[in-house]
């Protein structure tokens, strides 16, 4: 046989199957899809026209919703989240207007007693109204599909402590969903630090599992040898100073570029930077002035850490000397 062909053909298979494979996650898709809206458990309910329905902060869910103009009286209501047989519930403040009942909801999201704790997956969510002779109606919420907001935040940000992600959707039938997503694995900078002398980099954990010996990796753009400070966590806090010796490049005039990076364990490295904001391009609002320090009585450098588009942490080290003139 043609060696040609003897090549040709296990990439002939593997493209088959790659087809084949493509095809079944399509189909997992649309059948998981279809199921999703046969078993929504607000799907039967009467549904409620919601206007707003955002998580602003990235922790504190808003929402307005008007009820059908026959619900009757109430004085009493409450949102609530359901997702796989379990329910939860938050308070909200029903008032009239326009002739008709409105509901309005501020809930804070998180893992505190004051918080509602919502697990990962996508929740469906819905409004139940109590007062008057006809005991608890509940209903759907029936949200138009929102647009991305155009300036400098973003739609959707992270939750500004834990990371988590709470993500306002609607589903195939057009009622309101709340997607939740664990915390990317980061290392999140609490504070740039620098004295006459020194730089300090305080930072913690998110989203990373128990470290088996840590240590903070600058890796210099264009190539060369990284350059790696152990550090001790303590409850997912780390801080370090920066060592300027080691980053500031040989020759005077010279600049070197880092790349900040948090090495948990022997084959894992995690981004070090912000992340847990709602800038869209933070280089244009998280600003750190350039500093000059001291190597030694002849050395110095120009320190300037700033941020990436997309929030890492980088470090620029431009190296000079003092001039001292000429004695005659």
């Amino acid at each position: 046989m043609n060696p040609a062909n003897r090549l040709g053909q296990p990439r002939l298979l593997q493209a088959m199957y790659g087809a084949r494979r493509r095809a079944g996650l399509v189909t997992d898709r649309i059948v998981e899809r279809v199921t999703r809206l046969r078993q929504d458990p607000v799907a039967g309910l009467p549904p409620a026209d919601c206007d707003f329905f955002a998580v602003l902060d990235g922790r504190t869910l808003h929402l307005h919703a008007v009820l059908p103009a026959d619900t009757g009286p109430a004085d009493r209501a409450e949102l609530f989240f359901v997702r796989e047989g379990h329910t939860l519930r938050c308070p909200a403040t029903v008032r009239r207007e326009g002739g008709r009942l409105a509901v309005d909801v501020a809930a804070r999201l998180g893992e505190s007693p004051d918080e509602v704790t919502l697990g990962k997956g996508t929740w469906s969510v819905g409004l139940a109204v109590a007062g008057g002779p006809t005991g608890e109606r509940r209903f759907s919420l029936a949200v138009d599909e929102a647009p991305e907001p155009d300036g400098p935040t973003v739609g959707n940000p992270p939750h500004p402590v834990s990371g988590w992600l709470y993500r306002p959707g609607r589903s195939g039938s057009g009622l309101a969903q709340l997607t939740v997503t664990g915390p990317r694995a980061r290392a999140e900078v609490v504070e740039l630090a620098s004295g006459r002398t020194e730089a300090r980099i305080r930072a913690r954990f998110v989203g990373v599992r128990p470290q088996d010996a840590p240590a903070v990796v600058f890796t210099p753009r264009g190539g060369g040898v990284d350059v790696i400070v152990p550090i001790s966590p303590v409850d997912d806090q780390f801080e370090f100073v920066v060592p300027l010796a080691e980053l500031t490049p040989d020759q005077p005039g010279e600049e070197v570029i880092w790349e900040a990076w948090v090495r948990t364990s022997a084959t894992r490295m995690v981004r070090l930077g912000r992340f847990l904001h709602d800038l869209r391009d933070p280089r244009t609002v998280l600003r750190v002035s350039r500093v000059i320090l001291p190597l030694d009585d002849e050395r110095f450098v120009a320190y300037r850490p700033y941020y990436t588009a997309a929030g890492n942490l980088a470090v620029a080290c431009l190296r000079f000397t003092r001039f001292t003139g000429t004695h005659s």
